[in-house]
């Protein structure tokens, strides 16, 4: 079959084998979900599903689950935007790719999107808001937080978490921006959030409260 001969190929290339790229493009042109990639950001990130899981070690996920655990304890309802294949809490989770959004199995419902027009959602739906590993590969950032700020009921929080490392060579090819954590957390002071930060191994993590409207 064409997909498992494209998980095949995808694993030689994580692998680091650069020749796989053109066989994978080859086996991408007869597979619908695959089709235009990986210059197609939703074919790109279709392709990615597979072994994301492993993209980010269990010590990494646990820190990050942690840290997190508050807003379950809020049991409120909270979206989870470019939540990829793993949420860290239950969520209304909202991706480019579908592939991904059938792996995750921490999400109450799942929509299919881009982060780079206006969210599908009312103003002031939800609780609270989760952006993990998701700003470096948004080319309209300031559309996104200003939209995440409209979503989002007055006094709850944004939980957004960053890497300080750099991201890998292949999905590289897919980042927007390289902002230092200092320029995000001046942007979403920009927006209207009042922003607490803090790092833990390697991690940035900014938890922003929507401040009541006057």
């Amino acid at each position: 079959m064409d997909e498992d001969d494209f998980f095949l190929r995808k694993l030689e290339l994580d692998y680091g084998d650069k020749k796989a790229v053109s066989k994978i493009k080859i086996i991408s042109r007869k597979v619908e979900w695959l089709k235009g990639w990986p210059e197609s950001k939703r074919a790109f990130w279709n392709g990615e599903s597979f072994m994301w899981g492993n993209k980010v070690s269990i010590r990494k996920r646990e820190l990050i689950k942690r840290e997190l655990s508050f807003l379950e304890r809020n049991d409120g309802q909270n979206l989870d935007i470019g939540c990829g294949s793993h949420s860290y809490v239950s969520s209304v989770g909202l991706d480019i790719s579908e592939r991904m959004l059938r792996l995750n199995d921490n999400l109450n419902e799942k929509i299919v999107g881009t982060v780079e027009k206006k969210l599908p959602f009312l103003d002031g739906k939800f609780d609270s808001v989760t952006m993990v590993f998701l700003l470096n590969y948004v080319q309209n950032y300031s559309q996104l937080l200003n939209e995440v700020y409209r979503v989002m009921k007055e006094k709850s929080k944004l939980v957004v978490v960053q890497s300080k490392e750099k991201v890998n060579v292949w999905q590289r090819q897919q980042v927007m921006n390289d902002f230092d954590l200092g320029k995000w957390g001046k942007f979403l002071n920009e927006v209207g959030f009042k922003v607490k930060f803090y790092e833990k191994e390697e991690l940035g993590f900014f938890i922003c409260e929507k401040q009541k409207t006057i």
